[in-house]
């Protein structure tokens, strides 16, 4: 990635993008409140506008939704 382009990326970014490291301590809970079928972008909207710029957290909170519709609420087996 070229300077220009780096700094063309950073100038796209939403001011309330929270970054990686605060949105993986907070993606359990987004992601819990998406399954149930709430709205967690209006509880963490700084995480949904990360969500929107980061291909690797939203790869992570899709896994994450998946998985706790899965087998959210069972037991260990």
């Amino acid at each position: 990635m070229s300077d220009w382009d780096a700094l063309n990326e950073f100038l796209r970014t939403d001011p309330r993008d929270i970054g990686c490291d605060l949105a993986l301590d907070a993606l359990p809970a987004y992601s819990e409140m998406a399954a149930a079928g709430g709205h967690p972008e209006r509880l963490f909207p700084g995480l949904a506008a990360h969500l929107k710029s980061c291909r690797a957290c939203f790869r992570d909170y899709e896994a994450l939704v998946r998985a706790i519709r899965e087998f959210g609420g069972d037991e260990p087996r």
